[in-house]
């Protein structure tokens, strides 16, 4: 039987959508979702910002006394005037506190998404995410695009990744600017732990061990990450 160009096309348009949907798998909702909470926290300190300017002339002495962010939103009193503070009128203190509830809203939000995060990284990733948490890895699996591109990279790449634009200025101009020593890794507790002259050697060795942990996690082998994890331990102490 005789297939028409009408039919050839339609058959041919099915394949194609099928395979599109095929293609998308963890690797997306991860680097979807790490991006996400990545702009949503920037959008909270943003906000958060402007509220505290907002409340300190309300109530200066209130704003200052309420350092940590997440406190800030929940207990600041917008009926309580400072010494200092300006005189606000009932539909002032309504705007400022829909600012306020939006701002809870979204530390609510932020709170469901990283808990998403971490259990499809646990899932997806059991080796980078028990060596490296479940946000540096969604970070260091975002940059590089897919598992298989971060299990084929070089453990040099992985432990720069982050710090493109510092590497860029140190390629233009080798006199006046070092070559990084890490970009995403920077946040991970081990660099944090070790001392600054240490800071470059120990990056090396957790991007080691990160490469190691993504292969695994690729090619579904065996978890090995707290092995991993006790030579570092053994190498720069705990953290």
């Amino acid at each position: 039987m005789n297939t028409t160009f009408a039919e050839l096309r339609q058959q041919l348009i099915a394949e194609t959508k099928a395979k599109v949907a095929s293609s998308v798998n963890d690797d997306h909702y991860l680097i979807q979702a790490s991006t996400g909470l990545d702009q949503l926290e920037q959008a909270i300190h943003r906000l958060v910002k402007k509220a505290r300017e907002w409340y300190g002339l309300l109530n200066p002495e209130g704003e200052h006394a309420l350092a940590d962010h997440a406190c800030f939103v929940e207990q600041a009193d917008i009926n309580a005037q400072g010494a200092m503070g300006a005189t606000f009128a009932d539909e002032d203190k309504r705007a400022l506190r829909s600012l306020l509830d939006t701002i809870k809203a979204l530390y609510a939000e932020q709170k469901r998404l990283s808990d998403y995060l971490e259990k499809k990284m646990q899932a997806h990733c059991p080796n980078i995410t028990a060596l490296a948490g479940p946000r540096i890895g969604a970070q260091l699996l975002a940059h590089a695009g897919s598992l298989e591109r971060l299990a084929t990279v070089p453990s040099s790449t992985l432990q720069l990744y982050g710090a493109e634009t510092a590497l860029f200025r140190h390629l233009r101009d080798k006199r006046r600017h070092r070559s990084p020593k890490y970009g995403i890794l920077f946040n991970h507790p081990l660099i944090q732990h070790v001392t600054q002259p240490e800071k470059g050697k120990a990056a090396r060795a957790l991007a080691d061990k990160l490469s190691l942990c993504a292969r695994l996690d690729h090619f579904k082998g065996e978890n090995k990450a707290a092995a991993y994890k006790a030579q570092l331990v053994q190498k720069f102490g705990e953290w």
